[in-house]
């Protein structure tokens, strides 16, 4: 858990510094240090929990933070690419970001021989299907889980993630297939607050 809040912590500060310093100056400093606190908040997610016999579902807690984003969709007056805070227009209305994603499960995997804490950085692709993005609209991403077993030993893995989003993008459905014999899907209430 310690882990966690700090990995946090630090890509909440990085996220705040990337915000304040690489987007347009006149940004104030309130609405900076909201939107980042805003960003700490979690979607909830579900996790398989596999050994030969056994199966079950866990909760968990998924984080997004977006480092680069560059749009499709954006105006040809101002430059296609944002740095960690994202217009949402030009999210779903067409863009490819990379990303970085901390997992956390709330209890002990009991089948899976894996740690509770992983962080996946990925890129994803965004889709507008209807109203470029702002009804609905749909990602496909590829992820590389980095995660330790329990014996200390690095167990990472290869995802392909797929998600629908609605409501400006503010509420998704997000499902992600792991190739790996341990965990192989997860699937989240994807939250994201602008």
């Amino acid at each position: 858990m310690f882990k966690l809040l700090n990995i946090l912590a630090f890509l909440s500060l990085f996220s705040f510094w990337g915000v304040s310093h690489a987007q347009n100056n006149k940004l104030n400093f309130l609405e900076v240090a909201t939107w980042s606190l805003i960003q700490l908040v979690p979607s909830p997610a579900f996790y398989q929990d596999k050994d030969n016999s056994n199966s079950r579902l866990q909760f968990g807690l998924k984080w997004n933070f977006t480092p680069v984003n560059y749009s499709f969709n954006a105006n040809k007056l101002i430059t296609p690419l944002q740095f960690f805070k994202v217009n949402p227009m030009r999210r779903y209305g067409g863009s490819v970001e990379l990303f970085v994603q901390p997992e956390w499960t709330t209890s002990a995997y009991k089948y899976s021989d894996i740690e509770r804490f992983s962080i996946s950085p990925g890129v994803r692709s965004y889709i507008p299907f209807i109203e470029y993005g702002e009804y609905l609209s749909g990602s496909f991403g590829l992820k590389y889980s980095v995660r330790k077993d329990r014996q200390n030993i690095f167990n990472n893995t290869l995802g392909v993630e797929l998600g629908v989003y609605t409501f400006y993008g503010i509420v998704g459905l997000n499902f992600t297939y792991n190739f790996t014999n341990d965990s192989k899907y997860n699937f989240s209430l994807n939250l994201k607050y602008y």
